[in-house]
């Protein structure tokens, strides 16, 4: 099945199908956010490093 075909069949019941591009930045909780940084900031002191080209 494809995803055009799902389409079509999403279409004919009244139905959209896409991806949502809103964010859910507003439920962050920004306590939680600052110990996530603090565990991290421990583990690169023990040299680990994202995997990602882009660090926080």
């Amino acid at each position: 099945m494809s995803a055009a075909w799902l389409t079509e069949l999403l279409r004919r019941e009244g139905f959209r199908w896409k991806r949502t591009r809103d964010s859910l930045r507003h439920k962050a909780d920004p306590v939680l956010q600052q110990a996530a940084r603090a565990q991290l900031e421990d583990l690169r002191m023990y040299g680990w490093r994202p995997t990602r080209a882009r660090a926080m």
